[in-house]
């Protein structure tokens, strides 16, 4: 290379140059996109998730007016499910000792899936063998439209768990417009007044005849910002799940996870573990 001329020398190194950026160029512009999308999905989850819905009245408890219905026990075991009358060395101490429905202030989340996914926060358990989980679809003359009941392990991991209404058991879809409740509850099949129940409510409204066409092209972050602005709130819910599930680093994911439970009063959860894709319930 000897018989390079220093200006041949800087052309080949300005040309390297422009092909080392021309490589990360995309690279760098992908993680520009996924920050300003990061940054849409937070200023797009509305501080007050119903704030626009008045005919929504939630529960109160009578007392300061909080919602009553989420963590509704029908007893304690030992003063709290969670503890067993004394902590694992694996639990560590938390405000919240009983299951949460993950829910607006109301209990009334809509969907326009004919097979939704509900999810509950959990909190860690130790001596849970010999109690069972079960998940139970109530129409809203209160008949079962369905159940499933597991028996839990000895130690429960505090997190949230999912499960979503199976197509292979030759269950009906949601039908549109109509109210239904669903309830997760703890059974201890032993004694009665230890069960603790949870509940929340879903309506199946009618799809916008243009969403499909909407999510279509979309990235799960815009598909998020499209059922904020919908306000389906199952929708929105399990795929910001599912995204800080799958990127449990990501800065502006936390950051909307935790607007989105404030919206509805569920900011305890917003910082609590996420159990990984394989937790859910159904699976």
């Amino acid at each position: 290379m000897a018989w390079l001329t220093r200006s041949s020398k800087f052309t080949l190194l300005t040309v390297a140059l422009a092909l080392s950026l021309a490589v990360n160029l995309p690279a760098q512009v992908k993680a520009q996109a996924s920050f300003s999308l990061g940054r849409e999905l937070i200023e797009k989850i509305p501080n007050h998730w119903e704030s626009y819905l008045s005919e929504f009245n939630p529960p109160s408890d009578g007392e300061n007016g909080t919602p009553s219905d989420l963590g509704r026990p029908g007893g304690t075991r030992g003063g709290n499910i969670a503890s067993g009358g004394t902590m694992a060395p694996k639990c560590q101490k938390s405000n919240l000792k009983n299951p949460v429905a993950l829910v607006p202030s109301s209990g009334m989340g809509t969907t326009v899936a004919e097979y939704p996914t509900f999810s509950w926060y959990m909190p860690c358990m130790e001596s849970a063998s010999g109690l069972d989980l079960e998940f139970v679809l109530k129409d809203a003359i209160g008949n079962e439209v369905y159940s499933v009941k597991y028996p839990l392990p000895d130690t429960v991991d505090a997190g949230i768990r999912s499960i979503t209404l199976p197509t292979f058991v030759n269950l009906p879809p949601l039908e549109v417009h109509q109210n239904y409740d669903w309830q997760v509850r703890l059974i201890d099949p032993n004694n009665s007044s230890n069960n603790i129940y949870i509940d929340g409510a879903v309506k199946r409204v009618k799809e916008n005849p243009n969403l499909a066409e909407r999510l279509k092209q979309a990235t799960p972050q815009q598909r998020v910002v499209i059922y904020v602005n919908d306000r389906l709130w199952y929708e929105t819910l399990t795929t910001l799940l599912e995204l800080r599930r799958q990127r449990p680093n990501d800065e502006n994911l936390a950051e909307a996870w935790h607007k989105l439970l404030t919206s509805v009063g569920l900011d305890p959860i917003a910082k609590k573990p996420l159990f990984e894709q394989a937790s859910r319930t159904n699976n």
